[in-house]
């Protein structure tokens, strides 16, 4: 398991091992779900479209935490930012019918397009505070992978004024990267945790309940250090 060596390591890599148990158990709850037409009420071409997608989120989350493991974090974020691109997809197609049916037949579907019209009919609700954003983490990660944010593309690659030349950003991870590392990590958590919320007309899992308590207490006790 990949270990910050950075300030604050210890809750750090607790957080860290916790956030990849909510993974595990987020992923079986979801796919229970999913699987079982008396849970789930949709087509079985629906139902097919939607496994896949939520396959998505879990098989790229997983390859986030196991490159994370490597070192190889161009590959660890680019895996990041698919499964979060899957979860907004999986927002749109699974609480929008219509969605659904314009996935399936047509050609240009442009999820940012539907995200749009979803953010035009929720415009006149009541916000009642600040909320994380799937959508403009997803378009952070992005430009990090595209190299948009060069600072954050590149320098994080310096390790005492070096650029390792491996595949992989060395043994060590310079405290820059690693400090990258722990704010993805983190949205990471945030996004999963919305997705696996969207399930919960499922039925609740004691197990996957407990997980979740847990990581969610080392993670208040973090974000208590730096508020």
């Amino acid at each position: 398991m990949f270990e910050f060596t950075i300030k604050d390591k210890d809750i750090l890599n607790v957080f860290l091992k916790k956030f990849s148990d909510f993974v595990n158990r987020s992923y079986k709850f979801t796919m229970t779900y999913l699987s079982n037409p008396m849970l789930a009420d949709f087509r079985e071409n629906e139902r097919l479209i939607l496994i896949s997608v939520n396959k998505s989120v879990y098989q790229n989350m997983y390859s986030f935490l196991r490159l994370n493991d490597s070192h190889m974090q161009y590959a660890a974020f680019a895996c990041l930012e698919s499964a979060v691109y899957a979860i907004r997809l999986y927002y749109i197609l699974a609480h929008n019918p219509n969605y659904m049916h314009d996935f399936i037949t047509k050609q240009d579907f442009s999820l940012d397009y539907y995200e749009y019209e979803v953010a035009e009919k929720d415009k006149d609700k009541e916000i009642q505070g600040e909320e994380f954003s799937v959508k403009e983490f997803y378009f952070g990660l992005h430009r990090v992978n595209t190299f948009e944010l060069k600072n954050s593309s590149i320098s994080t690659q310096i390790i005492d004024q070096n650029v390792y030349l491996g595949l992989s950003c060395g043994k060590e991870l310079s405290g820059e990267l690693q400090n990258e590392v722990r704010k993805n990590l983190i949205g990471a958590y945030l996004s999963l945790s919305k997705h696996t919320k969207m399930f919960f007309n499922g039925g609740l899992d004691e197990e996957l309940e407990k997980v979740e308590d847990e990581v969610n207490a080392v993670f208040f006790e973090y974000i208590k250090k730096f508020s």
